[in-house]
């Protein structure tokens, strides 16, 4: 009896044992799994509205309209060029498509010089390789954004691919129709081991052609990224772009009058009835234009506090355009197209700008602040060079196409013959050179749940050194101007994060330089401004899933140039008269 009692206390003992050892052996098991992490970002309107307002600010607490696209769709879609990026925008067309196209947005001429909220001044569409996403702000943005490179219609802002903290590299190859050949590199690489150092390099290599019968693009474009976390405050960020592009420029056709009168019709009411025929390019790949773009980027951005923040960002670029461009004339009849040439030489333009900003997050009493103090420099240069009576303001007429008729002179253009014709023009070199100086100022407050307020101000000093002519050594067009913008926003969201109705005032502006009037004297103008008034819904549903706005807008345009109603050789300017004697 007593042997058995022991030997059940053995076998017990032994079970415990072993029950205790694989207890161990389970928590040793779960101490070795490695991390799984499961992260979600939600980007696109929210991010854009904080580009657009340079504020913490959600997309449906902003008081102005903005529309994204962003990476995930431009990949979806295999995009190559940027413009195929803004069909994805409501109310933005592509308007002059020259080798920068225009855009329109709300009626005004918008184009593409804006990355991170900087100056980006490029003679071509940026590559679309290193965008992350694509912002568009509708409507005047001069109280953050100045004149310098918006518009009274909008702005449009690209944001760009940052370094981040996992090893990546992703090789990719696009093929298609006419021609398209397309490799692209992207590598990320953190260079230590706590990762506060920081590489990306985005690489794309580009061959297209046509629709049309000729017509072509062959581009290389390189954009590193270093960024590197001094410490938990401080952070440097290093970027530069570098785009090499060799093409031809799209067709565009204009109606052309009597070079005597300066008149300008075309008995065609829509481009179907010109009987143009679309496949044709009317040109050849011989006539082609070099429009190489380096931009170079630095950011500081440093956190005192929770609370307080500031971030000095400086933009270095370099453009320029070189060769042989077509545009085309339809005098009236409509039967003829005239191919007229211009030549660039040299262009080369240079620009600087030097932003620094203040950011503040807190609450005076209980009323919610987020605040924005800015001092904000640019500079831009234009050194070019062309052939008097050829450049922009006039190009001469190097031969005529039958619409409907045969053509034996159809291919009967390269860039001897063009140069052949321009023999007899004098070469022109001149320099221009601009800069602003700006001050801003924007707050937002919440004095109660759901409701924001923003008020936003800007005072910018132009000057214009005028442009010198290097054969004669004469300076003309210099001026100075200031300009006043301010911005009033409301908010309030009728369900929190998911129904806001909202009311803006925003205001733009454009410098105007003086005119010389025939009688030999110069008149100045005061800065022409935009005033635009809006209210309407925005909607953030299901999750962030489903996002919509809807508004009405006015845009007012004032202080603009016009021919004197009695003397139509002189300029004038209209300027608003409320009461008799005020202007």
């Amino acid at each position: 009896m007593n042997k058995n009692i022991v030997l059940l206390t053995v076998l017990v003992l032994a079970f415990t044992i072993k029950m205790n050892a694989q207890e161990k052996d389970s928590l040793t098991t779960t101490q070795k799994l490695k991390e799984v992490v499961i992260t979600a970002e939600r980007k696109g309107l929210d991010l854009s509205s904080k580009a657009a307002s340079k504020l913490p600010l959600r997309n449906i607490e902003n008081p102005q309209v903005l529309n994204t696209v962003n990476h995930l769709v431009i990949e979806q879609q295999g995009i190559t060029n940027f413009p195929d990026i803004l069909r994805n925008i409501p109310g933005v067309t592509k308007g002059w498509a020259s080798v920068s196209p225009y855009y329109s947005s709300r009626g005004f001429a918008v184009r593409n010089y804006i990355r991170n909220g900087m100056v980006s001044y490029s003679a071509s569409d940026m590559d679309p390789a290193n965008i992350e996403q694509v912002d568009v702000v509708k409507g005047p943005v001069g109280s953050l954004f100045g004149s310098g490179l918006v518009s009274f219609g909008g702005m449009i802002n690209r944001v760009t691919k940052k370094p981040f903290e996992e090893k990546k590299i992703d090789i990719g190859y696009q093929f298609g129709s006419y021609d398209l050949s397309r490799f692209t590199a992207d590598v990320n690489l953190p260079l230590n081991e706590d990762k506060t150092a920081l590489f990306r390099l985005k690489v794309a290599h580009t061959n297209d052609g046509s629709f049309q019968d000729s017509g072509f693009l062959k581009s290389i474009f390189i954009a590193p990224s270093f960024l590197y976390k001094v410490s938990d405050r401080l952070t440097l960020s290093l970027d530069a772009e570098i785009y090499e592009r060799e093409g031809t420029s799209q067709p565009q056709f204009s109606a052309v009058g009597p070079i005597q009168s300066g008149n300008a019709t075309t008995g065609a009411s829509t481009p179907e009835e010109l009987e143009l025929d679309y496949k044709k390019s009317y040109s050849n790949n011989s006539i082609k234009l070099k429009d190489p773009a380096r931009n170079f980027y630095a950011k500081i951005d440093y956190r005192f506090s929770h609370k307080w923040r500031m971030n000095t960002n400086i933009v270095n670029g370099y453009t320029a355009n070189t060769g042989n461009y077509l545009t085309f004339g339809i005098p009236a009849g409509d039967s003829i197209i005239q191919r007229r040439i211009s030549n660039y030489p040299t262009s080369k333009i240079t620009t600087l700008q030097v932003q620094q900003n203040v950011n503040g997050n807190f609450k005076i009493g209980s009323v919610k602040n987020r605040l924005i103090a800015g001092v904000d420099y640019y500079r831009y240069v234009n050194n070019s060079e062309s052939n008097t009576l050829n450049g922009r303001g006039g190009r001469p007429v190097f031969d005529e196409l039958s619409i409907n008729g045969d053509n034996n002179n159809y291919n009967a253009i390269n860039p001897d013959l063009i140069s052949e014709m321009l023999l007899g023009y004098s070469s022109r070199a001149s320099k221009t050179t601009q800069q602003t100086l700006g001050v801003y100022l924007s707050d937002v407050i919440n004095p109660i749940k759901r409701l924001s307020i923003m008020l936003s101000a800007r005072f910018d000093r132009f000057f214009n050194e005028g442009t010198t002519d290097y054969t004669t050594g004469v300076t003309l067009g210099a001026y100075n101007q200031n300009s006043f913008s301010p911005k009033l926003g409301v908010v309030y969201e009728v369900i929190q994060n998911q129904v806001s109705i909202f009311a803006n005032y925003n205001n733009g502006f454009q410098n105007v330089a003086p005119v010389t009037q025939p009688d030999g004297t110069i008149s100045t103008f005061k800065p022409q401004y935009a005033n635009q008034s809006e209210f309407g819904v925005k909607t953030d549903l299901l999750k962030n899933k489903l996002t919509a706005t809807l508004s009405y807008y006015d845009i007012l345009v004032k202080n603009t140039l016009r021919a004197d109603v009695d003397d139509p050789t002189f300029t004038t300017q209209e300027v608003s008269n409320p009461v008799k004697g005020l202007n």
